[in-house]
């Protein structure tokens, strides 16, 4: 999962404004400024440059006017600079304190590249700058101060940085500030009461909290903890965007984020969240997504979940995330009436228990269904083969029964299966051939029978995982498993299969990992896995396979892992290539193998001695005939 930590929370911090307002630019006491002093501002900007791989900056030089510069961009009236775009040149170096002397400077594009050292404190002499993006860079140490003299600021965006220290609480006198966009770095706010405790993470600054014409709040992807205020909604009335994903906040959901009758996103996942679902969702017709997911939020009961029931009013919402909770209860049948614009539904990593509705047929939008790791019973219903839009279905590790429905086949958009670690029983379906998008399959740890249908072998959209370990699979390996040319990792491991494993398997050439262990696989070892070049763990330990190691096994010098112990392999263990490293090799319980020629010079000469005995015992046995007759 997660990974799996899905990233469904943007990492960002962004601030908007529903109506900035325009304010007098600050006057700066300097020397004159003129186009001469920006072009050594430009110019000492350069020389800080280290690296410009695409050498866009040689056309910076003393002969030219700056305006004629590649990035730069001049006024009509006085030519001076007023734009600098150096955004997605990769540049490494140093941001130049100079940069303070481009006094009629706009707008400042930084972002995408590699730029180390702090933003200098002469930043804040920018007092026309409307724009300052240096997002995607490398740039630590603190905000300066300064920044909050640019009071014609209107974007401010440092995301994804090394930025560290205090969210300065000024940054609020910036009243004409639309955007402002610090995730992804490791700041803090220290906790002025105590600094002996958690002086390295803390709460959002109270003063961010008092600009109540933010539409957007976020700040996600940080260290962020303490309680969000309660009455938020009440603070923040024209907030639209609220997402605090991925930081360490407790306490409970604040229940005045329900009162926001024009909210549309309302996003906490990856907390320490805890207590109820509070009420008041019906109240939330414009919502698109909720996601509480990963926290501590609890529900008891059959009618547990009977909150999801109150989304029925949000007809616009496409994404509900309640996953990696503690909640408790039956899926209503109800679920079917939510928004039939619902794309993803995250009901996976709680205690969820009973049978999965077959009202869920009405949710005809949903692209993602994932109720893996609860209690849930009963068989798959059909009707979920009824959701066409259906890219990704998870249902794992459950307690589901039965067989595989058929109609899972018209599922035809499928991407992504995963049945895995349930009861499951019966073949699988041959309708399976209908997922030519598929590209995972996971139906490993269930009580699946049969043989493989050759349906499964003709998915070449499998890139990804076919996994079909631990179950009780009979019968033997088509050699129509060439069409899984493109799979990644494919896992057999603990079945009944036998039969000899074909020799097509080499056209896997995107295979990286292979286990077939624990099976009645019989047969020589294909030499043609030797031209599987990126394969990096193959495991056919426990089975009957015969014969000796081809040396085509020699040439997977990608190999981390060979496990063939516990078959019946003979002759000599190759010693080049991937076999040079013995401590990636095992080959124990193979007792007709040997290691070295003494071995094998021992192991011939009793061979032979053994068929010179029997051929002597056979012409004496003869003789002793001969003569009684």
């Amino acid at each position: 999962m997660a990974l799996a930590l899905r990233f469904r929370c943007v990492a960002v911090l962004v601030f908007l404004l529903s109506s900035p307002r325009a304010l007098p630019v600050v006057k700066v006491e300097a020397a004159a400024l003129d186009l001469f002093t920006d072009k050594e501002a430009l110019l000492s900007l350069k020389s800080q440059v280290t690296t410009d791989p695409s050498n866009t900056l040689s056309s910076w030089n003393n002969n030219s006017s700056p305006c004629n510069w590649t990035r730069v961009s001049c006024n009509q009236m006085n030519q001076r600079v007023i734009g600098l775009d150096l955004s997605g040149l990769r540049l490494t170096g140093s941001i130049s304190p100079n940069i303070g002397n481009l006094s009629l400077l706009r707008s400042l594009h930084l972002q995408g590249n590699q730029f180390t050292g702090v933003i200098p404190d002469q930043i804040g002499a920018l007092s026309r700058l409307s724009v300052l993006n240096i997002s995607f860079n490398s740039i630590n140490g603190p905000i300066p101060l300064n920044i909050t003299k640019c009071l014609n600021l209107q974007i401010l965006d440092l995301m994804q940085n090394e930025i560290s220290g205090a969210i300065p609480e000024e940054l609020s006198s910036l009243k004409s500030l639309e955007i402002l966009n610090l995730g992804g770095n490791k700041l803090w706010e220290s906790k002025t009461s105590n600094l002996s405790i958690n002086n390295l993470t803390g709460n959002v600054p109270l003063s961010l909290y008092n600009i109540s014409s933010l539409v957007f709040l976020a700040v996600a992807s940080n260290q962020l903890r303490g309680e969000i205020p309660v009455d938020v909604g009440d603070r923040l009335p024209n907030l639209l965007n609220f997402n605090f994903c991925i930081n360490k906040f407790s306490g409970s959901i604040p229940w005045s984020l329900h009162n926001l009758t024009n909210i549309q996103s309302i996003r906490m996942a990856h907390n320490l969240l805890s207590g109820y679902v509070p009420s008041g969702l019906r109240n939330l017709p414009e919502l698109q997504m909720y996601n509480i997911g990963y926290n501590q939020i609890k529900s008891s009961g059959d009618e547990g979940l009977n909150f999801l029931t109150s989304f029925i009013n949000s007809s616009y919402l496409n994404f509900l995330a309640i996953d990696g909770n503690l909640l408790e209860g039956l899926i209503p049948e109800s679920i079917g009436n939510l928004s039939g614009s619902l794309r993803s539904l995250y009901l996976g990593g709680n205690r969820i228990y009973g049978r999965i509705p077959t009202s869920i047929r009405h949710l005809r939008s949903l692209a993602l269904l994932n109720i893996s790791y609860n209690y849930v019973s009963g068989e798959i219903p059909p009707e979920i083969g009824e959701l066409t839009n259906l890219q990704e279905l998870h249902l794992a590790a459950n307690k589901i029964s039965g067989r595989i429905p058929n109609s899972l086949g018209k599922l035809q958009k499928l991407n992504k299966i995963d049945l895995s670690a349930n009861d499951l029983v019966g073949s699988l379906p041959t309708t399976f051939v209908n997922f030519q998008k598929l590209v995972s399959m996971d139906l490993s740890s269930n009580s699946l029978s049969g043989s493989i249908p050759k349906e499964i072998f003709s998915l070449s959209s499998l890139s990804a995982t076919l996994n079909l370990s631990s179950n009780q699979l009979t019968g033997s390996l088509p050699q129509e498993i060439k069409g899984l040319e493109n799979v990644a990792a494919v896992d057999f491991s603990h079945n009944h299969l036998s039969g000899s494993i074909p020799d097509t398997i080499g056209s896997w050439k995107s295979l990286e990992r292979l286990f077939m262990e624990n099976n009645m696989f019989s047969g020589v070892i294909p030499a043609t896995l030797g031209d599987v070049k990126g394969l990096e763990i193959l495991d056919l330990s426990s089975n009957q396979i015969s014969g000796i190691i081809p040396n085509n096994l020699e040439n997977l010098q990608a190999l981390h892992l060979l496990n063939l112990s516990f078959n019946d392999l003979e002759g000599l263990l190759p010693k080049e290539g991937a076999f040079i490293n013995l401590s990636r090799i095992h080959v124990e319980g193979n007792s007709k193998l040997c290691l070295d020629l003494t071995c094998w010079n021992n192991q011939h000469r009793k061979r032979t001695s053994t068929a010179i005995y029997i051929v002597i015992a056979s012409i004496a046995t003869v003789a002793v005939a001969s003569g009684a007759l």
